[in-house]
């Protein structure tokens, strides 16, 4: 798999294709998710308000998958901003 397909089965909401989804932070601006994928990737999403600046939503890769054909490396994946 690569960055993109992550991104897309989260937007998605593909359920079947998730091991695991852990809420880390749920405030009123800012909402912190973890996905585990079936290959052992964790992709962390964040949301946040618009008016905290930065960004709107943001997708990191936190854990590469085993094994990485992709070498994928950790770190932003995709930044979306509204």
């Amino acid at each position: 798999m690569n960055n993109r397909e992550y991104v897309e089965i989260i937007l998605r909401d593909e359920t079947e294709r998730i091991v695991r989804e852990t809420p880390t932070v749920y405030e009123n601006a800012r909402i912190v998710r973890e996905y585990e994928f079936k290959d052992g990737a964790i992709v962390e999403y964040e949301w946040r308000d618009v008016a905290m600046g930065e960004f709107n939503h943001r997708f990191t890769l936190v854990q590469t998958p085993t094994p990485n054909p992709g070498k994928l490396k950790k770190g932003v994946i995709e930044t979306i901003n509204y």
